[in-house]
């Protein structure tokens, strides 16, 4: 049963700003299509919780449409990059980078019930079947284009560190006191931070119960995350993404990866995602950082990748920001609509970027990217043939590059 909750007969005007809770890429995504909609905005950047995208393409038509749709908006940017579609990461195995195992065969089913079966459940928020990427545009880079920009937008106006100690939901819209003395009527309220920080609004809380009863917040996994900046490239230019597979620890029952990209030749982001008891203690949360690091160094080695001089990846590092968000990802559940309290929405990271992208891309009438040739691979890749170099990857993501069709 939804939950019901007296609300005022008071109406916000439709001249109030639009709330927008949180920090991470779904804030965003949101904010440059209500900028977009030439909507004034309050954006509450509450706690600082923000990862960056996990990967550099999204998983589908309509994500994608969202994504290019939002650079566009906001960017001032004609969209002209080729869009590649079919596979857009490789493996690290048998000391190469290679198709995943799962595209043995040209059949999609077998080729999604073998992806399934190979790959752990949170990473499947990020990897799949099929995968759209912009040549030369990473999702992160449309992200900090996009943060660039909303940064000093005339109609974007930042709380930032200020918690809520007033709040009255009104029949269409609502008020807010905050603690730095900002008060203000919306129109509208948008939720995008953390699940585990809902609480701190009870009355939010409240509103959003029936949205976020099919989420199932015990299936929760926590993300580490690290950028790397580096002192000097790799002798290779990388624009998948990348999967390189962490050894076990003892006791566990599951194959986990490091899954990353190259934002530019001198950026990097790797993020790995750890269960709810192995965050118990700083203790493990750093192994999996040494790990993390571990993998990679295994991963790039030899005169391929190295500079000279350099004795292996981490080497090329001259800074890190390591970022740890528990409850990051829900891997199981639904966020649901709802009618009673239209004004109020809950949209956040918590299902993967693309799933957030889709449902932007849903509220805004945006369409899917429309290709104009078939794309979806056709024949099975021989993996255990292959021996491609992270430099002729570019070009092969399973599909020929054409433009984009809206």
């Amino acid at each position: 049963m939804e939950t019901q909750l007296n609300t005022s007969s008071h109406n916000a005007s439709q001249q109030s700003p639009v709330l927008v809770f949180g920090e991470g890429s779904t804030a965003v995504f949101l904010i440059a299509q209500l900028l977009k909609h030439n909507e004034s905005i309050i954006w509450v950047k509450d706690s600082g919780s923000q990862v960056w995208p996990v990967m550099p393409y999204v998983k589908s038509e309509l994500a994608l449409g969202a994504l290019i749709d939002s650079h566009q908006a906001i960017c001032n940017e004609v969209f002209a990059s080729p869009i590649e579609k079919g596979t857009a990461h490789r493996v690290f195995r048998n000391k190469g980078f290679k198709m995943p195992a799962w595209k043995r065969s040209s059949n999609l089913e077998t080729q999604q019930a073998a992806f399934e079966e190979m790959v752990w459940t949170p990473e499947q928020s990020y990897l799949g079947v099929t995968e759209l990427r912009i040549a030369g545009l990473s999702t992160m880079k449309i992200e900090q284009d996009l943060r660039a920009a909303i940064d000093v937008h005339p109609s974007v106006k930042k709380i930032e560190m200020a918690p809520v100690v007033e709040f009255e939901v009104f029949e269409h819209g609502g008020k807010l006191q905050f603690t730095n003395g900002t008060i203000t009527e919306f129109k509208q309220l948008f939720y995008c931070g953390p699940l585990a920080e809902l609480k701190a609004i009870p009355k939010l809380s409240t509103v959003l119960k029936h949205q976020v009863s099919k989420a199932k917040t015990s299936s929760a996994v926590s993300a580490l995350q690290v950028v790397f900046h580096h002192s000097e490239a790799l002798l290779q230019t990388i624009e998948t993404g990348i999967v390189v597979p962490m050894n076990r620890d003892s006791g566990e029952s599951f194959d986990r990866d490091v899954m990353g990209y190259f934002v530019n030749p001198l950026m990097s982001v790797w993020t790995v995602f750890l269960q709810a008891d192995e965050i118990e203690e700083n203790h493990e949360i750093m192994k999996k950082l040494r790990k993390l690091k571990q993998s990679l160094n295994k991963a790039f080695d030899g005169l391929d990748f190295l500079p000279n001089g350099k004795k292996d990846f981490m080497a090329t590092v001259e800074k890190e920001q390591v970022r740890f968000e528990a409850g990051f990802l829900v891997i199981e559940g639904e966020f649901k609509t709802s009618s009673a309290n239209a004004d109020y929405v809950l949209l956040n990271d918590s299902f993967g970027l693309s799933s957030a992208l889709e449902q932007i891309a849903n509220r805004f009438d945006i369409p899917a990217l429309e290709f104009n040739v078939d794309m979806m691979e056709t024949t099975a890749i021989e993996i255990d043939d292959s021996n491609e170099l992270l430099e002729n990857i570019q070009s092969i993501a399973g599909a020929p590059q054409v433009e984009a069709q809206f």
